[in-house]
């Protein structure tokens, strides 16, 4: 047996870190490992209990400890029911490739394109069916007439309003002849299935092949993420890009033999060609219950056709078509990554139905219909053994929530990679809000009100003592002498300095109880935090309770390529702590796959 036909892992333990979701400074809990070499069946059943990789990088979450708990989700993809939004997005696509076209679409493309050529559209040389090497139907340029400056309101209206009532003439018609079958009609578009149809407006292929570096790829890629996602260049290099998308420890089961109707396992790419010009990527793991969407990428250029949604109907038809292969018959749900409810650039997900989301206790299923009536009122939930959590455990996650990173980065690790409609999820999707402060000052209303009295007694003393300074010295320019008065005001002055003092003694006196009320609810919060992060993150095993025996079994690969059982008594007392981390790595893992999987440390 070669090591390559093993899963190996390298466990790097738990550890806190930045949120990309809510840009929180340490709310991301997870435990890590690397992925030296990971079969599919073995990477299926970490997913089934809430894993996820990123390159090589595996990760699962805390869910309850994390400031955005993120959930597994899973679309059961033979029994897909699309939305009518859903499926007019593909029927308008494919119309936009047909001989009916799209002239919303192409204009918006056409202006986008010409933005980024110096060369005008109407010279552009002519590639086949007389596109332009832009990818744009010569139609669609001539019906710019030149010119590709913005359309007014009133132009985009009128534009809007005969694309409407064209296609209304021809609904019936389409209506009668689009196929209702979604493999039917996601290949209704793709010239290679239709060699007879000529007369078509464009020419789109859907091209899959296992996961490999390309220029053209990596250019849409920079594109996408210097537009979209508004990253600097350091962060989109061919090495940065190989060792995200491309790099994978998946073995893939038929490395020579695959073809696309029979790719086997492993991780591969769809890559989208529209008049010969690659637009867009999905970079997928095929797996032997689903196909699980890691990453998509386009060109910015033709965002209007809201490729993000056209693509994820695209892998829900794969999944359909490949489960009609026996050999592919446990294959039948569609893998989205994480659901987060809190973030709504990555809650679009459970638009797609049926879906179903992961227990984190007891790593059962269940309807999303029934998890969302909890979703709302709880920051982490599990549904088959509801718990309640303390609202000062609560109260210290908002306040790990509200302090924000000092500046954006771009963390890849420990994220979910899969992307949205128009604005593409993940992490570097959600924009940066205004930092708060760690607490609010609170506001005593008692104290509120003794302050504004004292600021309008401040005011009206100091003019009432200027009005009696004046009324003393027209007085005294009378040579009126007035001693009873003198030793009334005085006496009035003395009492309002005791009155001064008491109040000033009651504001430090209820400042003081209220300070100390506040420190001692805060250091009350942080004890409960502490003791519920110190339980074991749910699902996992308690690795105090695991005996020798079981630890044992897990196989240990030494630096040599030696493989060999750990012995307590050997191998425990060279390295301190590897019983600790061994321990920890089988609680996350779980049983089964403690014993299957290698670890090298």
């Amino acid at each position: 047996m070669l090591l390559s036909d093993l899963t190996i892992v390298t466990p790097y333990g738990a550890h806190e870190s930045s949120c990309g979701y809510c840009k929180s400074t340490n709310g991301s809990h997870t435990y890590g490992m690397s992925a030296h070499f990971m079969s599919c069946q073995d990477y299926q059943d970490l997913i089934d209990r809430g894993w996820r990789r990123s390159g090589t990088y595996l990760y699962k979450p805390n869910l309850r400890d994390s400031c955005c708990p993120q959930y597994t989700i899973r679309m059961e993809a033979l029994k897909y029911r699309a939305s009518k939004h859903q499926r007019n997005l593909v029927n308008r696509f494919n119309r936009f490739v047909s001989d009916e076209g799209d002239e919303t679409f192409e204009r918006d493309i056409q202006a986008q394109l010409s933005k980024e050529s110096s060369k005008p559209p109407d010279t552009a040389e002519k590639g086949e069916n007389g596109a332009t090497d832009t990818g744009v139907h010569a139609t669609a340029a001539a019906a710019t007439e030149g010119d590709v400056a913005p359309l007014s309101n009133d132009e985009k209206k009128a534009l809007v309003a005969a694309e409407a009532k064209r296609q209304k003439q021809k609904q019936k018609k389409v209506l009668k002849e689009m196929p209702q079958n979604l493999v039917d009609k996601i290949h209704l578009a793709e010239y290679s299935r239709h060699p007879d149809q000529t007369a078509w407006r464009h020419r789109f292929k859907v091209k899959l092949e296992p996961a490999s570096f390309s220029q053209e790829k990596h250019a849409v890629y920079v594109k996408y993420q210097t537009i979209v996602h508004n990253d600097t260049p350091s962060h989109v290099n061919p090495e940065s890009f190989k060792r995200f998308l491309v790099t994978s420890p998946l073995k893939a089961t038929k490395p020579d033999t695959w073809t696309e109707q029979d790719p086997g396992y492993g991780s591969f790419h769809q890559c989208y060609y529209l008049d010969e010009k690659l637009i867009a990527v999905s970079v997928i793991d095929i797996l032997p219950s689903c196909v699980s969407a890691v990453y998509f990428f386009y060109d910015p250029t033709y965002s209007v056709l809201s490729l993000g949604k056209y693509s994820a109907q695209r892998e829900i038809a794969l999944v359909q078509e490949l489960h009609q292969n026996p050999e592919y018959a446990s294959l039948q749900y569609y893998y989205m990554g994480f659901y987060i409810f809190t973030c709504p650039k990555m809650s679009y997900k459970a638009q797609y139905e049926p879906s179903l989301l992961l227990d984190p206790e007891t790593y059962t299923w269940v309807d999303f219909e029934k998890c969302k009536k909890i979703l709302g009122d709880k920051r982490y939930s599990c549904w088959v053994n509801p718990e309640e959590f303390d609202p000062l455990f609560e109260e210290q996650v908002q306040l790990v929530r509200n302090t924000k990173k000092p500046t954006k980065t771009k963390n890849k690790i420990g994220t979910d990679d899969d992307d949205d409609d128009e604005d593409e999820d993940d992490q570097w999707d959600s924009t940066d809000e205004d930092e708060d402060e760690d607490m609010e000052e609170e506001i005593d209303p008692d104290e509120f009100m003794d302050n504004a009295v004292e600021e309008s007694e401040s005011e009206d003393g100091h003019n009432h003592e200027e009005e009696e300074e004046e009324e003393e010295g027209e007085g005294n320019s009378n040579n009126v002498s007035s001693p009873r008065k003198r030793a009334k005001q005085d006496t009035k002055d003395a009492k309002d300095d005791v009155l001064e003092d008491e109040k000033k003694k009651k504001r430090v006196e209820k400042k003081t109880k209220n300070d100390a009320a506040a420190a001692a609810h805060a250091k009350e919060r942080e004890r409960v935090y502490r003791e519920v992060t110190s339980r074991r993150p749910p699902g996992w095993l308690d690795r105090e309770t695991l005996k020798r025996d079981q630890l044992m079994e897990v196989v240990y690969l030494t630096k040599n390529n030696e493989i060999m059982p750990i012995v307590l008594t050997n191998v425990y007392k060279k390295q301190a702590g590897l019983r600790d981390k061994i321990a920890e790595y089988y609680a996350a893992v779980g049983d089964e796959l403690a014993k299957r999987m290698v670890v090298y440390i």
